[in-house]
């Protein structure tokens, strides 16, 4: 049995992983800022161990937390933007305070995992967990699909209306989204003890798929309604998707940076050393949403 220790619950990769990343062979143990606003805030079973302890301010949880037999630790990226100097700053103490309390229980191996709109914002993260001589590894992944997902939620706001505005360019972008349970399991059989150390790899979906494909395959789960499409310029997108379709900024914002910073990526540096079969897409949506 792999014994790790997760952090970064407060996102949704970070959320959902402590409900999904434990399995027999795979025991977590999690970090949690407030476990009472935690425990209000997952809809689903919890099924790793959960301590309440707050990297960014020591205190006694953070002092008399111990861990034993510890194979690695999986930081989840916790700010929203690592280009912003505050959050950065923020991150970086977070990740330091993590790696202490990995070596605390003998542990120096660390799975940091970054999304694709941190790749050019990760220099001062590997450079801190060069200076702190520890064995890591950065995971930048693609965006994931899923349950209280940013898609998911964006598109479930859409298939409530019978028109849906679109701008062509936004409908027709490419991109290779992840099922998230399948990060999950590739997190579990990765090799880590022994391989991608001191690298930085790519985690990208095996499927490439137009958003407006996406929404009508999350639809056909969801919905039997025939929708009407109408397309609009830039402009009148961005009007609409706000104020018509009742989706907040904060998903918006998200929805920005998915569309502006997805791309293809290279899986073959992992793929060399481990095979791994993705879920179909059309399969995990009915799955998962």
């Amino acid at each position: 049995m792999k014994k790790v220790l997760i952090s970064g619950l407060n996102t949704y990769l970070g959320r959902r992983a402590s409900c999904y990343l434990q399995t027999k062979d795979f025991d977590v143990t999690g970090l949690v800022r407030n476990l009472s606003i935690f425990n209000k805030i997952v809809k689903e079973k919890v099924t790793a161990k959960l301590f309440e302890l707050d990297l960014l301010r020591k205190g006694p949880a953070y002092d008399n937390f111990q861990i034993s037999d510890l194979n690695f630790g999986i930081y989840f990226t916790q700010v929203p933007a690592l280009d912003n100097d505050i959050q950065l700053q923020l991150e970086l103490l977070g990740v330091r305070n993590f790696v202490e309390i990995c070596r605390r229980a003998g542990n120096n191996r660390v799975i940091y995992v970054a999304r694709l709109m941190d790749e050019h914002f990760l220099e001062p993260v590997r450079n801190l967990l060069e200076a702190l001589c520890v064995q890591y590894t950065i995971v930048v992944k693609s965006s994931v699909i899923g349950k209280e997902s940013v898609l998911n939620r964006i598109f479930s706001k859409l298939a409530k209306r019978q028109t849906i505005f679109y701008w062509n360019w936004v409908a027709s972008l490419k991109f290779h989204p992840l099922p998230l349970l399948d990060v999950y399991r590739w997190l579990r059989e990765m090799p880590w003890e022994s391989n991608f150390i001191s690298e930085v790899i790519y985690l990208g979906g095996h499927e490439e798929v137009t958003f407006r494909n996406l929404f009508y395959q999350f639809l056909s789960s969801t919905s039997d309604t025939q929708k009407r499409e109408i397309g609009v310029n830039k402009f009148f997108a961005k009007l609409l998707l706000s104020r018509f379709n009742d989706i907040n900024k904060e998903d918006i914002d998200e929805f920005r940076r998915v569309l502006y910073y997805e791309k293809n990526v290279d899986n073959s540096t992992w793929q060399k050393v481990q095979s791994f079969e993705f879920t179909p897409l059309k399969a995990y949506v009915r799955m998962d949403t």
